[in-house]
């Protein structure tokens, strides 16, 4: 009895050392390096692209509790978070850039087609969230968090959509030019800002905060998100040096917005660690309900409302808009199935 008592006692500081190296970032050697550099591309993808989950590429290359972990204590362990998160800093802003060229170029011909591929990218990296749960039970209680989860996007999608409705000067005419129908001179969807009213710096805060949200958790967009607000288009659109001279207030908005999202980034680090330890499964059906309803909402915007008008008031659909309807399907299924294959590579190096 005394024998198997020593043994126990000698085998629990292992156990306790055994959990905490889950979370020790090491050092990085030059593979590991270029891991994080791509996770952190994957990353910058995300805030621009909708359908790509920042997080939800961090599972596939299990690199997501670090993630989490380093930004949490950023304050507290400085030096190794930083060094640990710097190749991912850089791959970030490297795939921002290129994310937000290809975004803006392919939204003046294939709107919609873009957001069918999107919303396939969504799908299809919907079994990396799916696998966190892999043999847990669902319960009717389970199923509500999820039902829950699935309705908060659709609900701000609708709300949204309620707003720019209710706007007729806004969003149900924006979508005419790029969806290939004409456009009054002079109207772009940047005139979302107007002449910067005090109110629109303090709605930066709140966007900003989400969008770091976004970053944190798995199989959300920070994109689909400014869709559902009606912020996607107008931010895009802002990106011009003809609009910073004339506006160059927007800096001020970009900067607000920027330092809350990097806020929202690392107090959502904090909230997912306590949650994670509370009940990592029931977090986690709340999470796919989400990602589920980001999916469905992403048909259901601001922005796609102002293409479904344009296609109902123009005299006819255009050429342009025909080859925009007829590569939903097609591009939603490539996208579906990019991300599967990055998933599949995630397994099969785990």
């Amino acid at each position: 009895m005394d024998q198997e008592e020593t043994q126990t006692e000698e085998s629990a500081p292992l156990v306790e050392e055994k959990e905490e190296k889950v979370f020790e970032l090491e050092k990085y050697d030059t593979k590991g390096w270029m891991k994080s550099f791509v996770l952190g591309a994957f990353l910058g993808l995300a805030i621009v692209v909708p359908g790509i989950s920042g997080s939800a590429v961090a599972i596939i290359f299990h690199l997501y509790d670090k993630l989490i972990y380093a930004f949490a204590n950023i304050l507290k362990k400085f030096k190794t978070c930083f060094l640990f998160l710097l190749p991912i800093a850089i791959g970030a802003v490297i795939g921002f850039a290129v994310g937000f060229v290809l975004v803006k170029v392919l939204l003046d011909y294939i709107p919609f087609g873009l957001v069918g591929y999107f919303a396939g990218l969504m799908v299809g990296a919907l079994p990396t969230v799916l696998a966190e749960l892999k043999g847990d039970r669902i319960t009717p209680a389970k199923g509500a968090l999820m039902g829950i989860g699935v309705i908060i996007p659709l609900i701000i999608g609708a709300i949204s959509v309620s707003m720019a409705w209710a706007d007729g000067s806004y969003d149900l005419v924006y979508g005419l030019e790029n969806a290939g129908g004409e456009v009054d001179e002079g109207t772009t969807y940047i005139e979302r800002f107007g002449d910067f009213p005090w109110w629109i710096y303090v709605v930066a805060v709140p966007i900003g905060l989400f969008l770091g949200f976004s970053q944190v958790i798995p199989g959300l967009s920070a994109t689909a998100f400014l869709m559902l607000i009606g912020f996607f288009r107008p931010l895009v659109e802002s990106v011009s040096v003809t609009y910073w001279s004339t506006y160059p207030q927007i800096f001020a908005f970009y900067v607000i917005m920027g330092i809350s999202l990097i806020a929202g980034f690392i107090l959502t680090s904090k909230l997912m660690t306590v949650l994670f330890k509370w009940n990592r499964n029931l977090v986690y059906r709340v999470i796919i309900g989400m990602s589920i309803g980001s999916i469905l909402a992403m048909f259901l915007n601001p922005d796609a409302l102002g293409i479904y008008v344009s296609w109902a008031t123009s005299d006819g659909l255009s050429t342009l808009m025909i080859v925009d309807i007829a590569l939903v399907v097609p591009l939603m299924v490539g996208g579906y199935f990019s991300s599967n294959l990055l998933v599949k590579y995630g397994d099969k190096h785990k």
